[in-house]
């Protein structure tokens, strides 16, 4: 039951949807990051020059030519690209879609983890053997599975970086970021 070209377009329209800042026409905008935010100086969709430079500065120059079109599908196109690597993992349309929006905001490694954390396995980061079986056992019951996603995301977030200080300001935002995903991913579980 491997996910559609079109789920998986799906899949990054709905990540631009809760990355995208707009101006008061709808376009994309560039939206200039927070003194030590550590994604870099700025971003398109959650497309930041710290972490992605090159399609970054495309989406700047795009979008200072007025190519409002064209950024969109770049972006759409960028994230599906970026987020590709869930399909070594899955290929169930529900799974995939809540760790492509992981894979976005925490980088492959990080996603894996949250993977690993849900399946009570060993959170390294590599997709070895027992991650492998652990997640074939586990896709018997995706509803069931996206729920432990879910809290995975959480308890990873607590672990890497708890929500202490200047982070705690941000956590309901977080928090609404996880619920979002998970509501979003449900729509693929059969």
């Amino acid at each position: 039951m491997r996910s559609t070209l079109a789920q998986r377009l799906e899949m990054a329209r709905f990540i631009l949807s809760v990355e995208a800042r707009r101006d008061k026409n709808g376009n994309l905008r560039v939206y200039k990051l927070p003194t030590a935010d550590g994604g870099g100086s700025f971003e398109v969709a959650g497309i930041n020059d710290g972490y992605h430079p090159q399609a970054a500065n495309a989406l700047k120059t795009m979008l200072e030519q007025g190519r409002f079109k064209a950024a969109e599908e770049y972006v759409v196109d960028y994230l599906v690209s970026y987020t590709d690597i869930v399909t070594k993992w899955t290929q169930h349309p529900a799974i995939e879609a809540f760790l492509r929006d992981s894979v976005f905001n925490r980088g492959p490694k990080g996603a894996l983890r949250i993977l690993q954390i849900a399946l009570g396995v060993i959170d390294d980061g590599n997709f070895g053997p027992k991650t492998r079986a652990t997640l074939s056992e586990a896709l018997k019951n995706p509803s069931t599975l996206l729920k432990a996603l879910r809290r995975a995301r959480e308890a990873y977030e607590r672990k890497v970086a708890p929500p202490v200080g200047a982070r705690a300001k941000f956590w309901q935002g977080l928090v609404n970021r996880w619920n979002k995903a998970y509501d979003f991913a449900q729509q693929y579980i059969i």
